[in-house]
């Protein structure tokens, strides 16, 4: 009897094995797919073989590539303040002359400094000054606004003995919006108060207009938010009203719409961007659209409206488009590619990430 127990038993034992590896054939040894070779007859310690998992989606890949990206946006934000500083620029009166009469002009700082030293040893400050003034633009556009204040203050310091008022207040006027970009604000502040009394004793109120909007923004950047607004809105706006000078209305209220949002008031900073966009549009200033379709997304965005910001960020690409804007282009294709994530449109939020790449790679 115990015979046929034990017999039994291993027939029993053997089927289980020869069941367990017919299972085992069956069944792929990598299901994901992802080895294509094995060596079968490993008998080492551990499973003959190990299952890999599934890779990530797309989706997952993209959302780990908009993560990479999440902290330059201060630098985007910078750099359309940067782009905001040389749109405003003032070049002196011998601009012209030095373009023409110093070819090719310096290719580096030893080849300027050598000439613009050399003008003041011959006491040709005028000159100088004027030189100063265009290497400070060069700077500039090297995002070297440290040493372009210097250049300025250079310069200054040649026109102080030549009596060239209008000369001198170009300098001054470049090196007042070089302090406010710089953060320093009490040095704008002291260029601003002198150039506002100076209008104001020379009765030229755009002068004034475009000095109180200045002052208002130092004032922002100060915290200073109900003296900004008031600066702007009761003093500069009805100067502007005076003159009938629409261009200069607009960047008020776009300056305003700035402050709001430094204070995250983004419905009144949306009422004074309508205000602008409306009026822009009426007396057809296509240069400040952008801005505006750009500065109203945004605000939106951070309301966290996402379906009116992803209508008004395309409007904005599209402008920005057209004016071959391509710091704008990447602050937008930055905030759209990220609404599109959210709204789960990988396609287009790929068609964003991969023009953001692109543009940032090119500007920084």
């Amino acid at each position: 009897m115990g015979i046929k127990i034990h017999a039994l038993l291993s027939l029993g034992l053997v089927f289980m094995f020869l069941g367990a590896n017919g299972q085992t054939e069956e069944m792929p040894l990598d299901p994901a797919g992802f080895v294509t070779k094995y060596d079968t007859s490993f008998s080492g310690i551990g499973p003959r073989v190990y299952t890999l998992p599934q890779p990530r989606s797309k989706q997952e890949v993209l959302v780990d590539s908009y993560q990479e990206k999440k902290g330059f946006y201060d630098s985007i934000s910078r750099g359309l303040d940067l782009q905001i500083l040389k749109n405003d620029f003032k070049f002196t009166q011998n601009s012209g002359y030095i373009k023409n009469n110093f070819k090719p002009l310096p290719a580096n700082e030893q080849e300027w400094n050598a000439l613009i030293t050399k003008l003041e040893q011959n006491n040709n400050t005028v000159l100088a000054a004027g030189l100063a003034n265009e290497y400070a633009w060069v700077l500039l556009q090297a995002n070297q606004s440290a040493k372009s204040i210097d250049l300025l203050t250079r310069g200054l310091n040649a026109l102080n003995q030549s009596g060239l008022i209008a000369e001198k207040s170009i300098l001054e006027y470049n090196l007042a919006n070089a302090y406010l970009f710089s953060g320093n604000y009490a040095q704008a502040s002291s260029l601003q108060e002198r150039f506002l009394a100076t209008s104001i004793k020379n009765g030229t109120i755009l002068d004034q207009a475009n000095t109180l909007v200045k002052i208002g923004m130092v004032n922002a950047y100060l915290k200073n938010y109900l003296a900004a607004e008031n600066t702007i809105i009761r003093r500069a706006i009805p100067l502007y009203n005076k003159s009938k000078n629409y261009s200069g209305k607009v960047n008020a209220w776009i300056k305003l719409a700035k402050i709001y949002q430094l204070q995250n008031k983004y419905v009144q900073a949306q009422w004074f961007l309508i205000q602008a966009r409306d009026l822009a549009h009426e007396r057809k200033i296509e240069v400040n659209l952008p801005q505006i379709e750009y500065m109203l997304a945004y605000s939106k965005y951070m309301q966290q409206n996402y379906r009116v910001a992803q209508k008004e960020f395309e409007q904005a690409k599209t402008l920005a488009n057209k004016q071959e804007n391509k710091l704008l282009q990447l602050a937008i294709a930055d905030k759209l590619g990220d609404i599109y994530l959210m709204m789960e449109n990988y396609e287009d939020a790929q068609d964003e990430l991969s023009q953001y790449w692109q543009l940032r790679e090119e500007l920084f």
